[in-house]
C-alpha cells in the first residue's frame, strides 16, 4: 500500500481537522456547559523533621522506597493498571474513569482527570486521586508539593528520572539554548486547564482568542513560584519567567498579533500552521536522542528529507505535542498558564476559566475588555510574572475575577456547585482583591520557617 507523502496542505487539513474541531460532542448549552478537565502537577518529596522543612528527594524508581512502585500498588486498590502499551517501566497508571497518573522528565507526578460533565464531578474525580496520594502519604511519609517552582532542590539533585530518548533530545536541545529549559523540565509544577472549543464555529473563535488574551493575567492571578532552590526569586511566578526565556520559538501567546479584533477560524488554523511549520525540530522518534540543527524546521524537513527520512502524518502529531504555547490547541482548549498551587486552591484556575468562557455573557464582556490590548499583549504577559506590579493587570486582573464570578453564578446548581462558586469567591477576596496571589502566602510561610507542605 502506497502511504501518502505528507504536504503543507496536508498538514493545514490534519490541523483544521483533528486541532480545531471539536473532540467530544458534548451537546453543550447555557443550561448544560462543555466539559472540563485539569492537569494538576506536584513535586514528590520526603522529609527529615517532623516540621516538613529539611526535604530530600524521592526517586521515581530503582530504590528500596520509590515512588512508582507505591503508586503502582496503592493505585491498584482503586482499580488504577499501569499502561504497559506505552512502552517503559515508568507508563501511565489509568482509572476506570479515565482519569491517570503519569511523571514529568524531573519526577514530577502529574494528575489528569478525564473530561467532566460538570465540576463537582471534576472536584470528586480530583479528590478520588489524592486520596490515594493520601495512602501513600500516610503510609511511606511521601508528600506531594503543589508550588510553581521547586524551592528545595538544584537540577543535580534531581536528574532527568525520565531517561527515554523524547526526553534526552528536549534536555539536549535546550541546553543549547541556555538554562532555562532544563529548568523548566526538572523544576516546574502547572496546572493546565481543559476546556472544550464549542460546538458553533463563532464559539470556537471567541473562546480561542479569550484564552490567549487572559494569559497575562492569569499568569500574575495564580503566581505561585517565588522560590528555587532554597532562594526567593525576584518574580512571583518565577516558572512563567523560565517559559518566556526557554525557546521562543515554541513558546507564548499565539495567533493574536497579525488580526484586529476576531479573526476568522481559517485565520487561526493558517496561524498556527505558520507557528507548526517555522518551529524548529525537536525530537524524531526513529531517530531516538539525535538532535537537530536549530535552524532545521518542520518546514525544512518537509522540503528536505533527513537520514532517508520524510515526515509521517505521526512525525507531525510528535512535532505537535512539543509546541509550548500558553493554550495549545488539540481538539480543545490545553491552557497552560496557571501555577500549580495548594489544595485550597488547586481547582480555582478551573473555575475561573469556566466562569469567563462556558458563559456566553461573560466570554463577550471579556472579549470586550481584552481585545483593544491584543497588540501588545505579549508585553503584558512578560510583566506578569512579577504578579501585580503593574497597575494595569492588577486593574484587569480584578475585573476578570468579577467577571468570573458572575459568570459562575449563572450556571444551574447541578453544573457548579455552591463549593466552587464559594472556593472561587474566596480566593479573590483573600488575594486578588488584596493586590496579592498564593506566591506571597508561600514566600511568607518559607521566611517564618514553616513547611511548604499546605
Amino acid at each position: 500500500m502506497k502511504i501518502e507523502k505528507l504536504t503543507l496542505d496536508g498538514c493545514r487539513n490534519f490541523l483544521a481537522q483533528t486541532l480545531f474541531e471539536p473532540k467530544t460532542d458534548s451537546g453543550a448549552s447555557q443550561k448544560n456547559p462543555d466539559k472540563i478537565g485539569v492537569e494538576l502537577e506536584a513535586f514528590p518529596v520526603r522529609f527529615t523533621d517532623y516540621e516538613k522543612t529539611k526535604a530530600i528527594p524521592i526517586p521515581l524508581k530503582g530504590e528500596k522506597l520509590s515512588l512508582h512502585q507505591e503508586l503502582e500498588k496503592a493505585s491498584a486498590l482503586m482499580d488504577g493498571k499501569v499502561d504497559f502499551s506505552n512502552n517503559g517501566s515508568l507508563a501511565p497508571i489509568r482509572f476506570p474513569n479515565g482519569s491517570l497518573f503519569q511523571y514529568e522528565p524531573g519526577g514530577q507526578l502529574e494528575i489528569a482527570t478525564s473530561p467532566c460533565k460538570t465540576l463537582p464531578e471534576l472536584i470528586a474525580q480530583l479528590r478520588l486521586q489524592q486520596d490515594i496520594l493520601d495512602r501513600i502519604t500516610s503510609e511511606h511519609q511521601i508528600y506531594f508539593s503543589q508550588l510553581g517552582t521547586n524551592p528545595w532542590f538544584d537540577l543535580t539533585q534531581i536528574g532527568l528520572q525520565l531517561d527515554k530518548p523524547r526526553y534526552r533530545a528536549l534536555q539536549e536541545y535546550f541546553s543549547r539554548l541556555g538554562p532555562y529549559g532544563v529548568q523548566m523540565m526538572r523544576q516546574t509544577c502547572s496546572l493546565h486547564v481543559n476546556l472544550d472549543l464549542g460546538l458553533a464555529e463563532s464559539t470556537q473563535v471567541k473562546r480561542i482568542v479569550a484564552a490567549n488574551l487572559l494569559a497575562p493575567f492569569a499568569t500574575a492571578i495564580f503566581a505561585n513560584s517565588g522560590i528555587l532552590e532554597g532562594k526567593i526569586t525576584t518574580r512571583k511566578s518565577h516558572r512563567s519567567y523560565l517559559w518566556q526565556q526557554l525557546d521562543s520559538s515554541r513558546t507564548g501567546i499565539r495567533g493574536l498579533e497579525p488580526f484586529d479584533g476576531l479573526p476568522e477560524k481559517s485565520q487561526l488554523i493558517e496561524t498556527y500552521l505558520d507557528f507548526a511549520m517555522k518551529t524548529p525540530i525537536l525530537h524524531i522518534k526513529a531517530l531516538g536522542d539525535r538532535v537537530f540543527p536549530v535552524d532545521f524546521t518542520f518546514d525544512s524537513w518537509l522540503k528536505n528529507p533527513i537520514a532517508g527520512l520524510s515526515p509521517s502524518w505521526d512525525d507531525l502529531e510528535n512535532h505537535l505535542s512539543l509546541l509550548y504555547p500558553e493554550v495549545r490547541i488539540k481538539g480543545f482548549l490545553e491552557i497552560r498558564t496557571a501555577d500549580a498551587l495548594p489544595r485550597e486552591w488547586q481547582l480555582v484556575p478551573a473555575f475561573f476559566y469556566t466562569g469567563l468562557l462556558y458563559s456566553n455573557d461573560s466570554l463577550e464582556k471579556v472579549l470586550e475588555l481584552l481585545l483593544p490590548f491584543q497588540k501588545e499583549i505579549n508585553a503584558l504577559w512578560e510583566k506578569s510574572s512579577f504578579g501585580f506590579e503593574s497597575n494595569e493587570i492588577f486593574g484587569i486582573s480584578g475585573k476578570l475575577m468579577k467577571l468570573a464570578l458572575d459568570g459562575m453564578a449563572g450556571f444551574e446548581e447541578e453544573f457548579a456547585c455552591k463549593e466552587s462558586k464559594l472556593n472561587l469567591e474566596n480566593y479573590y477576596n483573600n488575594f486578588t482583591s488584596q493586590r496579592k496571589s498564593v506566591a506571597e502566602a508561600t514566600v511568607a510561610r518559607f521566611l517564618e520557617g514553616k513547611s511548604l507542605i499546605y
